[in-house]
């Protein structure tokens, strides 16, 4: 099928001073969806996949005058079990996320800050299979050098198009363990604003930035207490950095067909390769010079486009040990256990999580956040796939010690997750991702959710005793966390008193191994509650 806005064919012949439609195709946040698989339900998808994605590029070049360039807003090396298979468990195989990769013929790639989840040496593997560029302008060694490529220039019909790539600062707090001492990375707006002039500088007619940030989102961290820069700036590089023709963004998982800024057209693909972003810029000739006229965008979702054979192929060795490791059966349950509630009331899923937390790291307390509200384990056979839709990121366990001001505070910081509107009515705050409200066990809390927020807890005990700022406790927690990552800045001194650089996505399958059958009684502990009673129907509609 051809998604192009001219008919699908080769490209058509063009004479040297004739203007051109040049096409801008890009994808974001692809997070290893590569084929038309969920490894998590063992079950076809149609609506997202790389391979979806190609058949849309393949069809733009079929119907475009001039090739379109092809490119990236990161995160493409996490977040799914072929990710991770190909980063942990068979590091032998080409990695089918850079084969697919090289087979869309992308021509540069933004680096993410989930590519330095698995730590510096995955991410160099990858650039070594890369056929394209991989981008990064505001990332520096410590002694001033760049090790990843600022921008890169693409070639079309003679004409220069330099693609410039930056990426969000967060990684220096999320993967604080994986780049001290090995990378800094730096405010994305100066850097982008050097690139972007030294391109233009070299000849560019045409510059793209193409950078791992959200348009103008808050950071999901505190940036006066880290002084890490801000996280989500594309609105801003539109508004302060002069001479951008199209900015592709990513990271925040949204998606933006078309809007202009100051002049600069910006576009934002669907996560998870959900769709592919087009632009078409208009090269024309002005007093005997090339440059961009006219500009718009748009996005074509890939659901139910047919997946591109030779993606299919390349990844298929990977897809196949995929398959074979999230359907291994680990263990069994009697009953079906389900995280729709978690938010707001105890579980035993997410008591379980709690529980493995706690004994792993011998701490008083436990903390983690319901992932997803669609994870569950049904009756029958637990498999790594069920584990890894319960637990779907690749965190390490830690334990720090805090102190009961720090506990209250971190409480406080997760119930900012619900709204109390001017009606009075109680609902999800929409800014605040699910991810960023946890759950801890080993205390017994309420949260009154018609309170204002950082006034929510009302009771907090330990063993029946009311919890005195001056107390002190150890509690387990993943790595994210407790960098600070998600704005609970409270922890940011808080002593580490374990880290074995463990992950707990595999504690949960050693544990379910260890039993052999689970049973919820073995692990639910209700020790916290939300009140008034009446906002809690209200609350789970909102969170589904």
């Amino acid at each position: 099928m051809c998604v192009a806005a001219a008919a699908c064919g080769p490209p058509r012949p063009l004479q040297n001073n004739a203007s051109f439609d040049l096409v801008v195709a890009a994808t974001t946040d692809v997070h290893g969806r590569l084929r038309g698989w969920d490894y998590y339900a063992n079950a076809p998808d149609s609506l997202h996949g790389l391979s979806r994605a190609a058949t849309i590029i393949d069809s733009l070049r079929h119907g475009a005058s001039v090739f379109p360039v092809v490119v990236d807003a990161g995160d493409f090396l996490q977040g799914n079990p072929l990710a991770y298979v190909a980063a942990r468990v068979d590091t032998e195989m080409p990695h089918p996320v850079i084969a697919a990769m090289n087979a869309v013929t992308y021509d540069a790639v933004v680096i993410g800050n989930h590519e330095f989840n698995y730590g510096l040496p995955t991410l160099n593997r990858a650039i070594r299979q890369a056929d394209f560029a991989m981008l990064a302008a505001n990332v520096y060694t410590p002694d001033g050098k760049q090790p990843f490529r600022p921008w890169a220039v693409s070639t079309r019909r003679g004409i220069k198009i330099a693609i410039v790539g930056a990426t969000t600062p967060g990684s220096m707090l999320w993967d604080r363990d994986n780049l001290a001492g090995r990378l800094v990375i730096r405010d994305i707006v100066p850097e982008v604003r050097t690139a972007v002039r030294d391109a233009r500088d070299a000849g560019a007619v045409v510059v793209i930035v193409v950078v791992h940030s959200g348009l103008n989102e808050p950071s999901s961290y505190d940036t006066v207490s880290t002084g890490v820069p801000s996280e989500n700036v594309a609105a801003r590089l539109a508004h302060e950095v002069p001479g951008i023709d199209l900015l592709v963004y990513g990271h925040s998982h949204k998606e933006m067909a078309d809007t202009v800024i100051a002049g600069t057209l910006l576009m934002q693909p669907r996560n998870w390769a959900g769709s592919v972003a087009i632009a078409h810029l208009g090269i024309e000739r002005h007093n005997g010079r090339w440059r961009v006229g006219s500009k718009r965008s748009t996005v074509v979702a890939t659901a139910h486009h047919r997946e591109n054979p030779t993606v299919v192929a390349v990844t298929q060795e990977g897809h196949r040990e995929t398959l074979k490791y999230a359907t291994t059966a680990i263990g069994t349950t009697s009953v079906a256990w389900r995280a729709d509630s978690a938010r707001v009331a105890a579980t035993p899923l997410i008591d379980f999580i709690l529980d493995v937390e706690r004994r792993a790291s011998g701490a008083q307390l436990a903390s983690t956040a319901a992932f997803s509200l669609d994870a569950s384990l049904p009756a029958g056979p637990i498999t790594v796939a069920r584990l890894s839709a319960l637990y779907p990121y690749d965190n390490t366990l830690r334990a720090v010690r805090l102190s009961g001001a720090q506990l209250r505070a971190y409480l406080e910081q997760s119930a900012r997750y619900f709204r109390r509107n001017a009606d009075g009515s109680v609902d999800v705050d929409p800014s605040i991702p699910g991810f960023n409200y946890d759950i801890v066990a080993g205390v017994d809390y309420t949260i009154d959710v018609s309170r204002p927020v950082g006034e929510r807890i009302t009771t907090l005990a330990f063993n029946g005793r009311p919890v005195a700022p001056t107390d002190t406790f150890t509690m387990a927690l993943n790595n994210y966390r407790q960098t600070g990552g998600g704005g609970f800045a409270m922890l940011r001194d808080a002593p580490v008193v374990y880290d074995k650089q463990l992950e707990i996505r595999q504690l949960l399958i050693d544990e379910v191994q260890r039993k052999g059958t689970l049973s919820p009684n073995d692990y639910f502990h209700p020790n916290w509650r939300i009140v008034p009673a009446a906002a809690i129907g209200g609350l789970l509609k909102s969170t589904k």
